[in-house]
Order: structure tokens, then C-alpha cells, then sequence
């Protein structure tokens, strides 16, 4: 029986989502419960990882178990169990054709960065940027350069990847006053991919970057132009399509 999982979570106080020798990590959590329920060891397998501090409303894994359970039951007895920093958002019977990595057909991110007074109560769930005087416009454009199919090797930390090349969909800025969520859509992104991109953004927005510099960048292929990383605070997993 294959199940599939729909978790959110708070990632302040986890090393990332996959297991780590001596670290709390998101999937360490979740397999530490499976073991109880299945009384055997089970792994589960995300739709991809996330670094440490980052957070999730709709991750999603699967995990395949002999224990034949009814959906909503399945999902009360992980959330019994979970630390209250993991929910389970849904549980559902999947044929063994789906794989919660594989059949990603695309991935939505959401980065919160606020221009407002800074508030030590929020500082980790959004990026609290120290420079007041950007131009959102530049912002904006900036952002823009990035949609469609391009080599992102420049905005990645994983220098062992052979396969570059990404598809960014729609990238949108929604504003409540000071602060801004990027909404990022994407077939796919590497480590640090978001991070990294929405960091050089923001040098843009200030002045340090022009935009014809980050179209540069972007066909340099090489990081070391690209030096910047956003904190993890502020980066959400918002929703895996299928």
C-alpha cells in the first residue's frame, strides 16, 4: 500500500528535511513515527529536500507500508505522534506508479521579505532586509529576466550537477505594505536556487547590480558572479503539482 502525504512544517529548529548523522531533521521526525505505527523501519520519499530554517505549507512524500489503514485514520495516527512542529495536511492511497520525486510535474515557492521594523517574534519566517531604499520597479524587473527556460548554473551551491537548465513559469510579487512575497513557479530548483536568486534581486534593487549585470551572470555559468544567498527564513515549499 503506497500513501501519499501532504506535511507542513516549521523548519526553525531542523537541519533541513533529509536525515542527518546526530541532527533533528524533518524526515528523521517522520520515519521515527512510521516505526512505531508499521513496527518496522520505513523510509519515506519527498518530492525533493529542503535546507535547514527552511519551511513548507505542502511538502509532499510517499511512503509504502503492509498496514492497511483508511486515509483519515492513517493521518491522525502520524499527527498523534509528531512533534507539534510537523503537521500532516493530508493523507491519500496512491497506486505504486506515483513517486513524490518523479511524477513533479511542477513546484511553487513563496519568499517573504519584509522592508518594515524589524520583530524579533517573526525574524524566522521571513527575511527582515536591512536596506530601506530599494526601487520595487527594479526589483520587479529583475525578477522577470529569469522567466522561461534558461542554464541557472550561476545560481546554484551543487557544482556536481550536470543538468543546469531549469524552467521558471511565473514569478509574481504580492505586497502588503512593507512586506513582499515572491511567488516562485518552476519545473524544478537546485540548492540554494531560490535563495540565491532573489538575493541578487534585491542587490539589483539597491544598486549594486544593473539589470544587464544579472543577464550576464546568467550566461557566465558560474557562481563566483552570483556571490549572494538570502536567509532560509523567509523560503516556503508552497505547493508540489502533480
Amino acid at each position: 500500500m503506497r500513501y501519499k502525504c501532504v506535511v507542513t512544517y516549521d523548519g526553525t529548529c531542523f537541519h533541513g528535511f533529509q536525515t542527518q548523522n546526530n541532527l533533528r531533521t524533518v524526515q528523521e521526525e517522520i520515519e521515527h513515527v512510521l516505526l512505531i505505527i508499521n513496527k518496522k523501519k520505513t523510509i519515506i520519499y519527498p518530492s525533493g529536500r529542503t535546507d535547514s530554517g527552511v519551511h513548507a505549507i505542502g511538502q509532499v512524500f510517499h511512503f509504502d507500508t503492509d498496514i492497511v489503514m483508511k486515509e483519515e485514520n492513517m493521518r491522525n495516527a502520524i499527527n498523534s505522534r509528531l512533534p507539534k512542529d510537523i503537521y500532516i495536511k493530508k493523507v491519500e492511497i496512491v497506486s505504486e506508479d506515483f513517486h513524490a520525486r518523479f511524477s513533479v510535474l511542477k513546484k511553487e515557492y513563496h519568499y517573504y521579505i519584509d522592508f518594515g521594523e524589524f520583530d524579533p517574534l517573526k525574524r524566522n519566517y521571513r527575511y527582515y532586509f536591512p536596506y530601506k531604499k530599494i526601487d520595487r520597479n527594479l526589483l520587479y524587473q529583475a525578477s522577470q529576466i529569469f522567466v522561461g527556460e534558461h542554464d541557472f548554473k550561476s545560481f546554484t551551491k551543487n557544482k556536481d550537477l550536470t543538468d543546469t537548465t531549469r524552467i521558471i513559469y511565473s514569478i509574481d510579487f504580492v505586497w502588503e505594505n512593507d512586506l513582499l512575497c515572491i511567488k516562485i513557479v518552476g519545473n524544478g530548483f537546485m540548492h540554494n536556487m531560490v535563495r540565491i536568486l532573489v538575493a541578487m534581486w534585491l542587490e539589483c534593487a539597491r544598486g549594486k547590480y544593473s539589470l544587464s549585470d544579472l543577464k550576464t551572470i546568467l550566461e557566465e555559468k558560474n557562481r563566483v558572479f552570483a556571490p549572494k544567498t538570502a536567509p532560509a527564513s523567509g523560503l516556503y515549499l508552497y505547493k508540489v503539482y502533480y
